[in-house]
């Protein structure tokens, strides 16, 4: 990876990476990777992006911290229950219906806007993930697969990158919120540097799409 870019494959690992974080709980081997080597080389190359600096910093920090507290594991499924499981007013539900301006009609477009972006790119939500569609996970999942399409199936390229913009857009208009409510409800703050770094990558995404 070249400093300061991003191919649609790197683009496609990261946002399944964060997809899995902010779907469920970590458990051991997930807690391992954290720590891994791999982890270490992508945090290496995403800080070769001034953009993202401060983010990987603070997700470094926060790895960090977790080799210090007793019960990692134990004391991150409590910090994962009571951001994403509990009540929005001391918490940061990662629905984007959860941020939206309104009435519940207007709350609801946001689940039949993401349905709909899910069928025009030949998805469904899984089965073994029962959540509504305007779940943050199933949002970067879908990046994650279009990213990849745009970098495999070069004829449908250009539907594809039509699609993701329109995904990324999608996020941004509640990721900003959402990470403002992950940065006070979460004392530990290691769920505040993993919404931190996604934010900052879907700006830097956002940034590069508008020069295209």
């Amino acid at each position: 990876m070249m400093p300061g870019q991003l191919t649609p494959h790197h683009y496609a690992c990261l946002y399944s990476w964060f997809a899995g974080l902010f779907a469920r709980e970590l458990d051991d081997q997930h807690l391992a990777q954290l720590q891994s080597p791999d982890v270490t080389l992508w945090l290496d190359h995403l800080a070769a992006l001034p953009a993202m600096q401060d983010g990987v910093l603070a997700l470094r920090n926060s790895i960090a911290a977790l080799q210090l507290r007793p019960d990692a594991r134990l004391e991150l499924a409590a910090d994962f229950a009571g951001l994403f499981l509990m009540s929005q007013k001391q918490a940061a539900l990662p629905y984007a219906s959860c941020y939206q301006p309104g009435d519940a009609r207007l709350r609801q477009d946001a689940c039949e806007e993401m349905q709909t972006l899910l069928m025009e790119a030949g998805l469904e939500r899984h089965q073994a993930f029962p959540e509504p569609e305007d779940h943050l996970a199933i949002n970067l999942e879908l990046l994650s697969h279009l990213s990849f399409a745009v970098s495999e199936n070069m004829a449908k390229a250009a539907a594809c990158l039509e699609l993701r913009d329109k995904a990324l857009n999608q996020l941004w208009r509640w990721l900003p919120a959402f990470n403002a409510h992950c940065s006070e409800h979460d004392p530990f703050g290691f769920y505040a540097a993993q919404s931190q770094l996604l934010l900052a990558l879907v700006k830097h995404d956002r940034m590069v799409l508008s020069q295209r």
